[in-house]
This record gives C-alpha cells, structure tokens and sequence, in this order.
C-alpha cells in the first residue's frame, strides 16, 4: 500500500523538478500519456514489508524485564504483496493484490522456565508460509490528473477476501515430544473472514514541495473466525469462552508528511512523515469477542522515491516512537491488560511500473 500510496508524491514533484520546464498543451498531454497517471493502461507493483517484533508492552508501559530474564516472545515476518492495476481513464483505476508472508514465531525456553515453571522446556518455534487475504479495489481522482492547480484527492473503496488459510499449524518440540498446534494469530496468514476497505489519499504541492497523506481502514464484520488460540503446546490453561477463538478485528493505516525533489537528480524525491497503524479494540460493524491484540504504533517514517521513465522505487523505513497495547473488550470485561510484542523499526520496500 505504501507504494502505491506514494504515487502522487512523485507526480506532483515532477512538475516542480525543472522550473524552466514548458507547461505548454503539448507537455501536459505526454505527460498524461506516460507519466505516473498514464491511461495507457496497466502497472504491476510489488511490495516488501519487513519487521521484527519482540519489544513487550502493556499499555504505552513497556515490559523491559522480558529483555533481561530472555522471555521475548519474538516475531520475524517477511510480507510480501503483488498488485495490478488497471486505469480506466485519468481518474478511475482497480487493483488487484495480492499478499505472501512468511513468518517465523520464537517461544523462548526460558519463558517455560520462568512465567510457565516448566524446566527444560525447548525453544517452540513456529512458522506460516503462504497466500494471504486477496484485496480488490477502486480508486477514483476528484480531479482527473495531472492536476494543474497543485492539489489532488482520491477515494478508494473495495473488497478483501477470506483467501488466506486461518487455520495454520505446524509441529513443535515439547518436553513430551513433538506436538502439532495452531500458530498464533499474529502469524496466522488469513483472518478468516470478508472485510471492506475504505481509503483516501491526498498530496498539495507547496512551492517545490509537496505535503501528503494517505490512510485505509479494514472493517471486518464478522466476529471470530473460530479457529481455537492455542498456540502453546503442552500448557494447560484453562479454557475463556472470551477468548477461546481468534478474533477478526478491524484494522487501519494512516501516513502523512512532506516530500522534497532532491537536487540535482531528476524524479529523486526524500520524505519524511508520520505513521499510524494498529488494530481496533472494537469493530464498527459486528462484535468485538474472541482473542485479539489491539492497540497500535506511532512511528517517524523517512524515505526516498525515485522515478525513471514507467518505473518508480521507494524505500520507507518507520521507526516507532510510541506503542500502546490497548485493552480488548474481554480485557475490559475481565478488569485485566494483555501485552503485545511491537517492532523498533519496519523496512517497506515497492516497485512499480506502468506499460
């Protein structure tokens, strides 16, 4: 998304890249034909996400003993996402994606040892690999592009679907022996249910400038996908019918800040923004129960686009500045505060070209 998302950064930067540029009928129609809003017709995009989470928190409180006593819980997800998009003219576009993760989920031993009293417990170490949920969607300018007064927003909206497997197991060591469990949801590579997407971008060039800002929000009706959470082998916890399945929580992304034609290297543009993304403690369509993890981080996000001919790069590195694990409403109902593992850092790497 936050490739596709960056789109008009790029485009409104070109037109500020060489003041002496003719902004003659003749410009503005090749750049029409061939630029970032060409018409002609189709562009692929691939993305790559990459974070490790393994800093506890409760609340905005982080839990800084985990680090010291070797309790992480650690999470290593490699996310990948493909797109195809379509335009039907200047200001109507739809996008196929489609996401691949593959993820690795690292109980500690010594967490057995020390929260669990289960001695010579091994490390329980478990992974996905595969398709997530498939996202199609339509986007539509208020202005068709190029736009020449400097400012532009679009409105996206559309469908994902229930194509990635919830329901992923893997083998694990136990002190009794191998064991086969339920990977956590965190890692689990489809929710299990349909969702509807909701999206908005928008840039205004300020001089040779240009301000931002983009967010998509996930709403998820359904419930829980009743795949058990269990992800421990050979613990016995007792049964929460709060919480006994996994939740499909709504989600949301929101980024925003400035970006700047670097000098001397034509369609070379810096960023530097914010970013906000996290998951819902109550869904706006449908029930909150089952086991969900919300909250959501605040993170300082610098990188760079480039633009060459169809082709355009970016590289996004968001780097938190605040966490917040947030209560889920079978916390609240319990009067209790679950932890959430959050990343220091994201690496976000897409490519696109139109042809």
């Amino acid at each position: 998304m936050a490739a596709r998302s960056s789109a008009p950064v790029i485009g409104a930067l070109c037109g500020t890249s060489n003041p002496n540029e003719s902004s003659s009928t003749s410009s503005k129609d090749t750049a029409s034909e061939s630029g970032p809003f060409s018409a002609h017709h189709w562009s692929i995009s691939t993305g790559y996400r990459y974070q490790r989470s393994h800093r506890h928190f409760v609340g905005t409180t982080e839990q800084t003993q985990r680090e010291k006593l070797g309790t992480e819980v650690v999470n290593d997800i490699n996310l990948f996402d493909v797109g195809l998009t379509y335009k039907f003219n200047p200001r109507w576009s739809i996008t196929l994606s489609v996401p691949i993760m593959n993820a690795k989920r690292i109980y500690d031993h010594e967490l057995f040892k020390v929260f669990l009293h289960i001695p010579n417990a091994p490390d329980q170490v478990t992974h996905s690999t595969g398709i997530g949920d498939v996202g199609l969607s339509a986007q539509f300018w208020v202005i068709r592009p190029p736009s020449e007064t400097g400012h532009n927003l679009a409105f996206s909206f559309g469908t994902v679907f229930p194509t990635g497997d919830y329901r992923v197991k893997d083998t694990v060591q136990t002190v009794t022996g191998p064991q086969t469990v339920y990977v956590d949801q965190s890692i689990q590579l489809g929710a299990g249910g349909y969702g509807i997407s909701l999206g908005s971008q928008a840039y205004q060039r300020v001089g040779r400038a240009v301000l931002y800002a983009s967010g998509t929000y996930l709403i998820t009706p359904q419930e829980s996908n009743g795949t058990p959470n269990a992800s421990l082998a050979g613990v016995k916890i007792a049964p929460n019918p709060l919480t006994s399945t996994m939740s499909i929580p709504d989600q949301y992304l929101a980024d925003g800040g400035v970006a700047y034609p670097f000098p001397g290297v034509r369609g070379l543009a810096v960023k530097a923004g914010l970013r906000y993304e996290g998951v819902k403690v109550r869904d706006l369509i449908g029930g909150s129960l089952g086991f969900r993890r919300p909250g959501y981080a605040l993170s300082v996000e610098p990188g760079f686009q480039y633009e060459r001919a169809k082709d355009t790069w970016s590289l996004n590195v968001p780097i938190a500045v605040q966490r917040n694990r947030k209560r889920s409403v079978p916390d609240l109902l319990q009067g209790k505060a679950g932890d959430a593992a959050f990343a220091d850092y994201l690496i976000t790497v897409g490519y696109s070209r139109s042809f």
